[in-house]
């Protein structure tokens, strides 16, 4: 039923499957909305010249991928088809900070929820990473009933939410 792939400039299939989810997130936008970061980041823009939208799309994702901080993307596949995109930065080797975007025909129906567990599995297998931090910029303040319902502590002092991982706090008890 579910499952969570590593969106990856080498895997064909996994481009698709996020060109696909950018096109519904962004209502066929992502050009424009591509040209506007590039511009404010001081990144040049490709001319779409010849090629198709999805070549174009693999082209700039390229591109970016050079600009960004070590991160890593996800998406959650319901049934094989694309519903919440994971982004994943590592704000040093010992902080990751996770931010989820469900498409909006799938919301409020826990997706972002499963996505985050299944992220943090990930996350949290790497003994070197401590932490996991949510930041909650939605005026809903969705991300917060999600970050409470899995666990994270608000930290007043950063406005984030965060969670140790697990194995770390699994040694620390053994060892009391």
């Amino acid at each position: 039923m579910f499952s969570l792939i590593e969106i990856s400039n080498k895997d064909e299939n996994s481009l698709k499957l996020y060109y696909q989810f950018i096109n519904e997130a962004s209502k066929n936008d992502w050009k424009k909305r591509y040209q506007l970061s590039c511009i404010l980041k001081n990144i040049p823009v490709i001319k779409q010249g010849n090629l198709s939208d999805f070549e174009y799309f693999k082209v700039t994702k390229k591109q970016r991928a050079s600009f960004e901080l070590a991160s890593k993307e996800y998406l959650l596949l319901l049934n094989g088809i694309p519903v919440s995109s994971i982004y994943i930065i590592l704000k040093n080797e010992r902080i990751a900070d996770i931010t989820v975007t469900t498409l909006p025909k799938y919301r409020k129906k826990g997706y972002a929820q499963k996505a985050i567990q299944l992220a943090e599995e990930k996350i949290f297998a790497n003994p070197n990473v401590f932490f996991t931090t949510i930041t909650d910029i939605t005026k809903e303040k969705i991300s917060s009933k999600i970050a409470i319902a899995l666990g994270y502590s608000y930290h007043e002092e950063t406005n984030t939410f965060v969670k140790v991982n697990p194995i770390l706090e699994e040694n620390i008890t053994h060892q009391l």
